[in-house]
């Protein structure tokens, strides 16, 4: 008996079935959500400059809108059904890159402390390290997680946060204790951070 007819109709559904399954990556990798996500690199550009040129207001506007396609990229990303691992790491290498690139913005136009920005530069570099070895001795999709990593970032976030809306604030000592009592804390999650991620380092090496 003849099967080549069912096996040319079998490659054919084989192939819409590929076909379907690209459409649908495609779909995912232009979805709103992504979008949302991407469009905080376009802000950085103005919140930095309202940093360098003394333009609070331009600084914290920019801020207020990353912060909320940071909160809704996902959401609506879940809703559309568009979820993917694409789009996980999407959002963390942005935080990654608008969070460490506003640290040096501060940092350069004067409104940080060397040892402020050595303590979180040090975190930046600590993540990066990680990350390298990490792709060099682990197995594929394999990380290492962290216990205080999402603490020490969520913390470093609300720091920045404080920074960018300080550029709008009247000075005050509330306002001077807040910040330090925020680098104390960013600061000692982090030295936590960097004795967790040394330990698990020489285990690797």
């Amino acid at each position: 008996m003849d099967r080549r007819g069912d096996d040319i109709t079998a490659e054919g559904w084989d192939r819409d079935d590929e076909t379907e399954a690209e459409i649908q990556n495609k779909a995912a990798l232009f979805s709103l959500g992504n979008s949302l996500t991407l469009s905080r690199l376009v802000f950085l550009p103005f919140i930095i400059a309202g940093i360098a040129l003394h333009i609070g207001w331009l600084a914290a506007a920019g801020m207020a809108v990353s912060l909320v396609t940071d909160l809704l990229d996902g959401r609506v990303s879940r809703l559309m059904g568009t979820a993917s691992q694409f789009g996980r790491n999407l959002d963390s290498t942005v935080d990654f890159v608008l969070l460490n690139s506003l640290f040096i913005a501060l940092f350069a136009a004067g409104r940080m402390y060397w040892y402020q920005f050595a303590v979180v530069y040090t975190a930046l570099l600590l993540t990066l390290l990680l990350q390298l070895i990490t792709s060099s001795v682990m197995r594929s999709g394999e990380v290492i997680v962290t216990r205080i990593g999402k603490p020490a970032g969520a913390l470093e976030y609300v720091y920045l946060l404080f920074l960018i809306v300080r550029e709008v604030l009247t000075r005050s000592r509330a306002v001077e204790v807040l910040g330090w009592a925020l680098f104390y804390a960013v600061a000692l999650t982090i030295a936590v951070y960097v004795a967790e991620c040394i330990f698990k380092l020489r285990r690797l090496i």
